[in-house]
């Protein structure tokens, strides 16, 4: 089969798993709510512990940690687990489907769940060096951004650590970058809420009884409880 065409049925098959916001899905099965209404205007893991709470919050980790394992799997059912940079194309589709799902108006969210479950399924080895040390941070403090960028800077540098040099290292190389990067980007507002030191930190709730606020990712992090501060 055409190498261009493995690529992008990879793809396509990770946006469809991708697509499967479990934030969202639970927000209106359980509350009868978009989450994207409350507090990061977010439908990702972070929002979904604030807005829907620990027990909602921690299913909505599990499933998206499981929709890009899933994706994985169905490549290496297809092409082998050894064709690494097939499995990190289906990944780039979870982020996509992820982020960016067509039935939600292209709008869901930062894909740092993803990426988890990605290297889980893909390179468990990539997932342990770069999360301990997010981990690690985030137990230090409680900033779920900050720990989400450190695991993403990490990837980048073992994936030059493992994949440099090898048959095929490059295109896993620039594909982690890609993801990486790429995500990092989409936490700008949080680094300079870490910078003006007015980020939130996990464990915060949000107030949904209140009227849902406008989503704005740009609202002001001294607004209250109920405003979209964090984009998480």
């Amino acid at each position: 089969m055409d190498p261009y065409l493995n690529r992008l049925i990879c793809v396509l098959l990770g946006y469809t798993f991708g697509c499967l916001q479990w934030a969202y899905i639970l927000g209106k099965i359980s509350r009868q709510i978009d989450i994207r209404d409350y507090g990061s205007g977010n439908s990702g893991t972070t929002n979904a512990l604030r807005v829907l709470g620990r027990k909602l919050g921690i299913l909505t980790l599990v499933g998206d940690l499981m929709k890009t394992c899933l994706a994985v799997l169905a490549v290496t059912l297809l092409w082998g687990y050894d064709r690494k940079a097939l499995l990190l194309w289906a990944g780039v589709g979870a982020i996509l489907g992820h982020n960016f799902p067509f039935y939600m108006q292209f709008k869901g969210g930062k894909g740092v769940a993803v990426m988890i479950g990605l290297y889980a399924a893909a390179d468990p080895r990539m997932l342990l060096i770069a999360g301990i040390p997010a981990l690690i941070l985030l137990g230090l403090t409680r900033y779920v951004s900050l720990s989400s960028i450190t695991y993403m800077v990490g990837l980048m540098v073992t994936s030059l650590i493992f994949y440099s040099g090898i048959p095929g290292g490059l295109e896993v190389i620039l594909l982690t970058f890609l993801m990486a990067g790429t995500t990092v980007v989409r936490h700008h507002a949080n680094i300079q809420r870490l910078l003006n030191g007015t980020e939130r930190k996990l464990g915060q709730r949000v107030d949904i009884t209140a009227a849902p606020a406008a989503a704005s990712p740009e609202s002001s992090a001294s607004a209250g409880e109920g405003d979209l501060t964090e984009k998480t």
